[in-house]
């Protein structure tokens, strides 16, 4: 090394705390294979008989919360919660519809007669919501290259112009 160089080491941090590209943390980071959850869960697995006996022990227990507190948790390591399967539909009139209001109408219909959840009529009324922003967008960027490049109206699918 010569005298006046800098041994300040590169940065390998972005100023959002974000590794550069090409940059490694020393070690690799976390090393490949079971996650933690599964980790617990295998160590968990020879014992589970004897947690949930001990679980039901702790709920005759006279401190109700060490009791309520135990059993949850063990619970909760045994037998996870199941997550909600995502629900298969099919809402008439749908595909069949010509305007979002239209299709809006068909996806509360079908709600309203029990043919979906409304839960499920939630998520797709949020979906035609995301679709229905998408597509302006596109109209208005079509709309405003047409006006930017000096050309004549451009005219789309249903009949309207873009200019």
């Amino acid at each position: 090394m010569q005298a006046g160089e800098d041994i300040t080491p590169a940065p390998i941090r972005g100023p959002g705390g974000k590794l550069l590209p090409g940059c490694r943390l020393p070690g690799g980071g976390r090393p490949k294979g079971t996650s933690q959850s599964d980790l617990v869960r295998k160590l968990l697995e020879p014992h589970r008989q004897q947690l949930i006996e001990r679980a039901l022990a702790l709920t005759q227990s006279e401190d109700p919360h060490a009791a309520a507190n135990g059993l949850r948790i063990c619970l909760e390591r045994l037998a996870p919660a199941p997550k909600q399967e995502a629900e298969k539909i099919n809402v008439p009139g749908l595909a069949e519809a010509l305007t979002f209001a239209g299709k809006c109408d068909a996806v509360i219909t079908a709600v309203a007669l029990g043919e979906i959840s409304p839960e499920a009529g939630q998520k797709t009324l949020a979906l035609l919501d995301i679709y229905r922003r998408a597509h302006e967008t596109d109209i208005f960027e079509r709309r405003l290259a047409a006006l930017e490049s000096g050309r004549a109206p451009v005219t789309i699918e249903n009949g309207e112009d873009l200019a």
